[in-house]
């Protein structure tokens, strides 16, 4: 789930002709890629550009990254890149005008230049994703059995049956039904519940709820955001952390802001989210480069090596996918931490 996306341009400094030196001590062209990310106060992509640059300094690329979040801009910028020769350009598509930059991104293939899209797909494009529904799936739940010790009553927690906001959820879950009962046989489904809008303001009382009509439930799956980000806080309130486990769906993440921060701080939630930021960035540069170089994506494995390691391929639908979801636990919050209220303020704050 995006969350809301402020206007910020920083312009790239493109520069397809800077030469740089090879291992033998020849000078060779610097290839240019075209990163086009968006800026927020969640700093997703600040860790995305981050594993980009790094990718990027490790294969000898020039890095051109433009920060925007409006459809035009977007467009204009892979106009400028056409025009100055870049090798390939990488781009997050507005899932509500990605028809809009299709053209501008077809010209670009018409002039030689590769084209990527991660995290959202972009028709004609060979697609980064993070993590497939089976593979987040199986997170959710290995996150709440390792806090169950692999037993007892869970409820799992969907968003509104009629909610078309998060059509992906009724995916996830069949999936995750079936691989706890085949995984984990001493867990016992006792209901499947729905909260209010999914992605929006979740039922208050859900809880409670749950608790009347489960006395004995040790485990809450929250498949959506929503519940994910209000329903912990009131597990808290009710001093059930530690007798009630949760695991959620963090949405677009990491970093954690409040109240996702606090529930993982308190040991009232393990938040999943679909891979690392860093990681994703990293990955996008690197697949820009190997196409840039000529080659072309055949299904099977490829390893990337620096922190992505190996990845795969799968043709029918152009996707590159990273495969590796983040579970933020206490253990490792420090490290994918946003912001949080301050001491001994509740939330919110």
């Amino acid at each position: 789930m995006r969350r809301t996306i402020a206007l910020m341009i920083v312009p790239a400094v493109v520069a397809a002709g800077v030469l740089a030196a090879g291992s033998s001590g020849a000078r060779q062209t610097q290839r240019t890629i075209g990163l086009i990310t968006q800026t927020g106060a969640d700093g997703f992509f600040n860790k995305f550009e981050t594993g980009g640059k790094s990718a990027a300094t490790a294969l000898g690329d020039h890095l051109a990254i433009t920060r925007v979040s409006d459809t035009p801009t977007q467009i204009s910028t892979i106009k400028s890149l056409v025009a100055q020769h870049a090798a390939a350009i990488a781009i997050h598509p507005d899932p509500a005008t990605v028809k809009q930059v299709l053209p501008a991104l077809a010209r670009a293939r018409a002039h030689g230049i590769a084209t990527l899209s991660y995290e959202l797909r972009s028709p004609g494009s060979v697609w980064v994703n993070q993590a497939s529904s089976t593979q987040v799936a199986q997170a959710l739940a290995d996150a709440l059995a390792s806090q169950m010790n692999q037993r007892g009553q869970f409820v799992i927690v969907s968003c509104l049956r009629s909610a078309g906001a998060y059509p992906i959820v009724g995916t996830r879950l069949k999936l995750t039904k079936a691989y706890i009962q085949r995984r984990y046989p001493q867990m016992q489904r006792v209901g499947v519940a729905y909260g209010d809008l999914g992605n929006g303001d979740v039922d208050t009382h859900l809880f409670n709820r749950l608790m009347r009509a489960h006395p004995q439930m040790r485990g809450l799956i929250f498949l959506c955001p929503g519940e994910a980000y209000n329903q912990p806080p009131l597990l808290v309130q009710a001093h059930k952390v530690g007798q009630v486990f949760t695991a959620g769906n963090g949405g677009d993440c990491p970093p954690l802001d409040d109240p996702y921060l606090t529930s993982v701080r308190l040991g009232a939630e393990e938040i999943v989210c679909e891979g690392d930021p860093a990681k994703l960035g990293y990955l996008t540069v690197w697949a820009a480069d190997y196409l840039a170089r000529g080659h072309r994506f055949a299904p099977g494995s490829y390893d990337v090596g620096g922190p992505v390691g190996t990845v795969r391929y799968f043709s029918h639908n152009r996707e590159l996918r990273l495969g590796q979801p983040l579970t933020i636990t206490k253990a490792n919050l420090a490290q994918y931490a946003g912001q949080s209220c301050p001491p001994a303020t509740p939330w919110p704050c």
